[in-house]
């Protein structure tokens, strides 16, 4: 099949591009970012290929969005590219990212659309509103610089009325927080462990009490015990700085634990979005059940591992219809020849990208994509207790 070519983006010239693309609104809206329509491609011409293809979503204030897929499905592209963090050949070819910002002593807020933001502006808006903890700490760290080295510069570029009193005091405070002692400030990166190498990297992210933080599977590379500790101090962090949090992993049990909200992503699309406890107890897309299949019970009886057969499609010569259609059990002729809208379920917080859903004669949907979740995981999902 050939591969569907993207002409290329329109260059900006960044000398057209206003310092002040911040405008002031009347009122403090419910939503921290508001993503529309956003696309990503590598590359350009005739090799332009797909990496993230028309996204939406918002994500409430002090809210967490879990955004999980396999490898390839444009996670981490989407989130470099939002915060105009992606290298080339990445290009952003398409869509709005509104951030709406809170500054100090202002009654309203500010919005800010990420993709026409000149760098300027950029430069102000990381750290001090948008920050992001790197997948492998020990390459985002300087390997020549103790650690506090990087505090001290955070706080004196975007504070300057402070002292280097007061920002090593900050940073001690900051470590702290993550369960470190002040003294892992005077050591090199690669005389930390890993998991103290990633507490660093959290407290750095919170260093200037931004609004939203952006985590990269930040527990990927390190073990389970450390895992758990850094997934129970991220809900003592949220708890006390009040931040919103985009969570990226693969985990999709470490996501029911923590967010709010869970978008399944699939070949660079979203396939499924819903409250984190339904789409755990209850997924409706081939896909997310796929995911959960694929990591063994903690409780309940034994069963097997079934997994997902085949592999991620070549973004460079994705199939025609359902992106999925060659690794569904479920796949209808209907799936080989058209793509499936992102359908709302009768509840706009959730939704599925997949023909069973839509209905149609003769279409049955299966029991395991269709059931209910319990009274329990509900009154869980809407932070309740049951």
């Amino acid at each position: 099949m050939s591969a569907e070519r993207l002409e290329a983006p329109p260059l900006v010239d960044e000398r057209s591009r206003s310092d002040s693309l911040v405008s002031p609104l009347p009122a403090r809206s419910d939503f921290v970012l508001d993503v529309s329509n956003f696309s990503v491609v590598y590359g350009t011409g005739e090799h332009m290929v797909r990496a993230v293809n028309d996204i939406s979503f918002t994500l409430r204030r002090s809210a967490v969005l879990g955004v999980a897929g396999e490898s390839g499905s444009g996670k981490s592209t989407l989130v470099y590219a939002m915060t105009r963090l992606l290298r080339a050949p990445g290009l952003i070819s398409g869509g709005v990212v509104n951030l709406n910002t809170t500054r100090s002593g202002d009654a309203g807020e500010e919005t800010v659309n990420l993709v026409t933001a000149s760098e300027k502006e950029l430069r102000k808006i990381r750290w001090s509103h948008v920050s992001i903890v790197l997948q492998s700490a020990l390459s985002a760290l300087n390997p020549v610089l103790r650690v506090g080295r990087d505090f001290d510069e955070v706080l004196k570029t975007h504070r300057p009325d402070m002292t280097r009193a007061q920002r090593r005091e900050r940073a001690a405070e900051l470590v702290s927080s993550v369960g470190l002692n002040e003294d892992r400030l005077d050591r090199f990166p690669h005389e930390l462990s890993g998991g103290q190498r990633q507490r660093i990297m959290i407290a750095l992210a919170l260093a200037l009490d931004p609004e939203l933080v952006i985590m990269d599977e930040p527990t990927t590379a390190l073990d389970v015990v450390t895992q758990r500790e850094i997934m129970n101090e991220l809900q003592d962090l949220r708890a006390r700085f009040d931040f919103a949090m985009i969570f990226i992993t693969h985990d999709l049990s470490l996501l029911v634990e923590i967010a709010d909200e869970i978008v399944v992503m699939y070949a660079g699309s979203i396939v499924e979005r819903a409250r984190a406890n339904e789409l755990y107890e209850a997924p409706r897309h081939p896909y997310t059940l796929g995911l959960l299949n694929s990591f063994p019970p903690m409780h309940g009886q034994r069963r097997e591992l079934t997994g997902i057969p085949g592999s991620p499609p070549d973004l460079a010569d994705l199939p025609t219809g359902c992106k999925f259609h060659s690794r569904c059990p479920y796949a209808m002729t209907r799936c080989r020849d058209e793509e499936p809208p992102l359908t709302s379920l009768g509840d706009s917080e959730r939704s599925v990208a997949c023909w069973l859903h839509v209905g149609g004669p003769g279409v049955s949907v299966p029991v395991e994509l269709s059931r209910d979740a319990t009274t329990k995981d509900r009154a869980h999902a809407n932070g309740e207790r049951p």
